[in-house]
C-alpha cells in the first residue's frame, strides 16, 4: 500500500493533477488508523498524504470504493498500460524461472523429468509428498530435491534477500539457487501500484496465489524499508564547520554561450572555496556549525557500500535532516485546523464552566482561585487564537509564494517546449512572419545576456529597454513595467533574485529567452506580444 502511494503521489506531482487529488482523500484522519504501516518519511510528501492514500486503499473494497476508482482514474490509459505489463513481465520471469527448476532439475532418484509437465499438474508424483505414508516408505525424503519445482515455488517469496548460503542451503539445488538469485524486479513501487490496479480490474494475473504473492513479495522486499524497522545508527550530522578556504580554482564551462550555459560573472582560475561552489550550484549557503556525521559514514562503509557512496549518503542524510526540521514547522495536511479550532472551542467551553463556578461558589478564596485560574485560561486561549492566525496567514504567505512559483516554472515550460517548436524553423524574421523592428505596445525591460547579443537584439526591439548585465537592476525601473524579460545565459545570481523578489512582490510577469540567439529572441519576444494582445 505504501509504495503503490507513493508512486501515486509521484505520478500526481509530475502530472499537476493536485486539485483533483486532494479532495478523493479523507478530509481528517483518526488518531488510531485501522491499519499498520512503516515510519517512513518521505522527503517529498507528508506523511499525512500518504496515510490518506493508503486508508483509500485499504478500504477500496468497501466504504471508499468510489475514492479508490476515481484516484485510479487520475492514471491516464497509457501509464495503467505500461504498469500493467511491468507486472506481467516480472511474474512471468519469476514463472520461466519455475518452470526450469520443475521440467529440467532431476531428484536424486533418478526420475528424469525431460520437459514434463510442471509438478502441480501431476498428481502422481505430487500425492501426499510430505504425508506419513511417504515418510516411512522412504525415510530419507526430502522435499527440497524430490521435489524442486514445488519447492522452489514455495519458498523463493521467503528467500528475497537473503544470503547466497542461505538460499544454496533452501533450496538444494545450484541452478535453483541461481535462478533465485538472479531473479530481480526494475521498479517495485510500479509493481505495488500495477497489483492495485489489475485487483480493481479482477485480472487474473492478480489471483494466481502463490505466483502472484512472489512477486508482490520480494517486491514489498526491495522497498527502502521492506527489510526491517528503521534504526538511529548516528546522528545525521556532527558539529563542525564548512571548508572556507578559497582552493578551487573556477573554470568556466566549454561553448557555455551557445549551449545557453549558466555564466557566472568570474574570471578563470578565480579562487573559490567549497562552500562558494555549493552556493553557485544551488543557491543555499552551507550550515556554519554542522557538518555530515563522519559515524554515519562508518556505518555505511562497514555495510560494504564504496568510500565515495557512503560519503555521498552521509550528506544526504544530513540535508534530509534539515527537511524534516522544516516540515515538522508547517501545518498538518489533515485535520488540524479543524482540530484546532475544535480544541479552542472545548476549551473555552470549560472556561464557562469555570466562570459559573467561580460565581457559585460559597468560598471566598476558592472563588478568587477561580477568578485566577480563569483570567490566565483566557489569556492562553488569547494567545492561542494569536498563534492560530500567525499560522494561517504564514500559510497564505506559503500558498501565494508557491502558486507564483508554479506560474513561473509554467513558463519556464512554455520556453522549453518554444524552444524545441522553434529549432527547425528559419530564423529569417521575414519567413517567419515578423518584421523588424518591432515596436512593442507594453512597456517592457529585459535584463542579461551577453554584449553581443543586447548589440544585436536592440535595433529590432527599439520599444524594449535592455539593461547590461553589470549595472545593477532599478526597483522603479521593474515597478514601472509591464512585463519583465531575462535573458538567463548571463546574469550574476544577486542580480537575478532582486528582479525576481522584485517582479513577485508587485505581480509583475516574468518571461525568460529560450535562446541565444538575438532574432530567435527577438521573435519569441514579439510572438508573446501578439498573443497578449489578441
Amino acid at each position: 500500500m505504501l509504495g503503490a502511494a507513493l508512486w501515486l503521489l509521484d505520478y500526481v506531482e509530475r502530472n499537476e493533477l493536485w486539485d483533483k487529488f486532494i479532495p478523493l482523500l479523507p478530509p481528517e484522519l483518526d488518531e488510531e488508523i485501522d491499519f499498520t504501516t512503516p515510519a517512513v518519511d518521505d522527503l517529498s510528501y507528508s506523511r499525512g498524504h500518504m496515510l490518506g492514500i493508503m486508508t483509500v486503499f485499504t478500504e477500496r473494497k468497501g466504504a471508499r470504493r468510489q475514492a479508490f476508482r476515481k484516484l485510479c482514474g487520475l492514471i491516464d490509459k497509457d501509464t495503467a498500460g505500461t504498469l500493467k505489463q511491468e507486472f506481467k513481465n516480472a511474474l512471468l520471469d519469476y514463472f520461466d524461472r519455475f518452470l526450469e527448476v520443475d521440467t529440467r532439475i532431476s531428484p536424486s532418484t533418478g526420475r528424469d523429468t525431460g520437459g514434463a509437465p510442471p509438478l502441480l499438474s501431476d498428481p502422481a508424483s505430487f500425492d501426499n509428498p510430505f504425508g506419513a505414508d511417504r515418510i516411512s516408505s522412504a525415510p530419507d525424503v526430502n522435499p527440497a530435491k524430490n521435489h524442486a519445482g514445488l519447492w522452489f515455488l514455495t519458498h523463493t517469496a521467503l528467500l528475497a534477500g537473503a544470503s547466497p548460503e542461505t538460499i544454496r542451503q533452501t533450496l538444494y539445488f545450484r541452478r535453483s539457487s541461481e535462478l533465485m538469485e538472479t531473479f530481480r524486479i526494475r521498479n517495485p513501487y510500479e509493481v505495488c501500484m500495477a497489483f492495485l490496479l489489475l485487483d480493481q480490474d479482477n485480472d487474473a494475473l492478480a489471483n494466481l496465489n502463490m505466483l502472484t504473492a512472489a512477486v508482490v513479495i520480494y517486491a514489498e522486499r526491495t522497498l527502502p524499508w521492506g527489510v526491517d524497522e528503521e534504526y538511529s545508527y548516528a546522528e545525521p550530522f556532527e558539529d563542525g564547520t564548512p571548508d572556507l578556504s578559497l582552493r578551487y580554482a573556477y573554470h568556466p564551462r566549454e561553448n557555455a554561450e551557445e549551449e545557453d550555459l549558466p555564466d557566472p560573472d568570474m574570471e578563470e582560475g578565480e579562487l573559490l572555496s567549497e562552500g562558494q561552489l555549493f552556493y553557485l550550484a544551488t543557491g543555499y549557503a552551507l550550515p556554519r556549525d554542522q557538518a555530515p556525521s563522519s559515524r554515519l559514514r562508518d556505518w555505511f562503509q562497514e555495510q560494504g557500500v564504496p568510500e565515495g557512496r557512503a560519503e555521498a549518503l552521509a550528506w544526504g542524510a544530513w540535508f534530509a535532516s534539515h527537511v524534516d526540521d522544516l516540515r515538522a514547522q508547517r501545518p498538518m495536511p489533515f485535520g488540524a485546523p479543524d482540530d484546532f479550532e475544535d480544541f479552542l472551542k472545548s476549551l473555552d467551553e470549560e472556561l464557562t464552566e469555570l466562570e459559573e463556578g467561580a460565581e457559585t461558589e460559597s468560598s471566598a478564596a476558592k472563588a478568587a482561585e477561580l477568578t485566577r485560574q480563569l483570567k490566565e485560561s483566557r489569556k492562553a486561549l488569547h494567545e492561542a487564537e494569536q498563534g492560530m492566525r500567525q499560522l494561517q496567514e504564514r500559510l497564505r504567505s506559503v500558498e501565494a509564494d508557491a502558486l507564483r512559483d508554479r506560474a513561473e516554472l509554467s513558463q519556464l515550460r512554455e520556453t522549453l517546449f518554444d524552444l524545441r517548436a522553434r529549432e527547425d524553423q528559419p530564423e529569417n524574421g521575414e519567413e517567419a512572419g515578423i518584421e523588424f523592428p518591432y515596436q512593442t505596445a507594453r512597456r517592457i525591460v529585459a535584463f542579461g545576456g551577453h554584449d553581443t547579443w543586447r548589440k544585436a537584439i536592440r535595433p529590432m526591439l527599439p520599444g524594449v529597454r535592455f539593461f547590461d548585465r553589470e549595472m545593477l537592476p532599478d526597483v522603479n525601473v521593474i515597478k514601472s513595467a509591464d512585463v519583465v524579460w531575462i535573458q538567463a545565459n548571463a546574469i550574476s545570481h544577486k542580480f537575478y533574485y532582486r528582479i525576481i523578489d522584485t517582479a513577485r512582490k508587485e505581480n509583475i510577469s516574468v518571461r525568460y529567452f529560450g535562446s541565444a540567439s538575438a532574432r530567435k529572441c527577438a521573435e519569441q519576444l514579439v510572438t508573446d506580444e501578439l498573443a497578449a494582445a489578441e
